[in-house]
């Protein structure tokens, strides 16, 4: 008897359980019921832009190789130091030219791979161009001064223009969960009372990124033409989850 009383006590406490378990489930987006006794709405919303790129940056590198590191290294050491005297040539501060990438690594025998029979040296640095009219000449000017790689182009927004273009996703993203919530309670003959909560699921910038070569070219023997660069719109996307409180 007091082991059929106990197996009763059990079950009873699982019931409850799940009876609140079901009572406080509610699926995504849809319609559920809040302490108030008010219905409620659960949408996302999703705001993409595409703004003009006013900032780009450039990737130019110089790969050296020789038997000797250090007959490897000079040489990419003087290339290096030719290449950004010519940035600053062009009105460049130091600012806008920084190291990205440096390496110095072994070049081993293909038949037999614990032979070094060269070293190779990599040095990168990365400009960043306020004027976008003005990359083909960065890029024609560096190889004229050494550079044999250009590893990528990179068009974006400064600090201050992607901080603007994010509120102005932010703003379509609000629209558009709006529009659903409108949808869905007209069909369910429901009326929007107000705004119960909102939260910003994520804002993101996407640099526009065009790569370039990324092995070792023969210099031109006559200088370099300034290639034509046509920048592409940087995708600017938000998205907010909003619930409403309906009657």
């Amino acid at each position: 008897m007091m082991r059929n009383k106990k197996l009763y006590g059990l079950v009873a406490t699982f019931a409850i359980c799940l009876a609140l378990v079901c009572s406080l489930y509610s699926p995504s987006g849809a319609t559920a019921v809040n302490n108030t006794g008010n219905s409620t709405i659960a949408v996302s919303g999703t705001g993409t832009i595409e703004a003009e790129p006013n900032q780009a940056k450039v990737c130019l590198g110089v790969e050296t190789q020789s038997e000797n590191v250090t007959d490897a290294l000079n040489e990419n050491s003087l290339k290096m130091t030719d290449i950004i005297a010519a940035m600053e040539d062009l009105g460049f501060s130091k600012e806008d030219v920084r190291t990205s990438y440096f390496s110095i690594s072994p070049v081993r025998n293909e038949t037999d791979y614990t032979k070094v029979v060269a070293y190779e040296v990599y040095n990168e640095v990365t400009v960043e161009i306020s004027d976008l009219d003005e990359i083909g000449e960065v890029i024609s000017e560096a190889a004229d001064a050494g550079a044999n790689n250009v590893q990528r182009i990179e068009f974006g927004l400064t600090e201050a223009e992607e901080k603007k273009q994010k509120n102005e996703a932010i703003k379509k993203a609000c629209a558009d969960a709006e529009s659903k919530a409108d949808a869905i309670a007209s069909s369910l003959d429901l009326v929007i009372l107000r705004v119960a909560s909102v939260r910003e699921s994520s804002v993101y910038a996407y640099p526009y990124r065009v790569g370039g070569f990324n092995e070792a070219v023969p210099m031109p023997e006559a200088k370099a033409i300034a290639p034509p660069i046509s920048p592409k719109a940087v995708e600017v996307s938000a998205t907010i989850e909003v619930v409403y409180e309906c009657s």
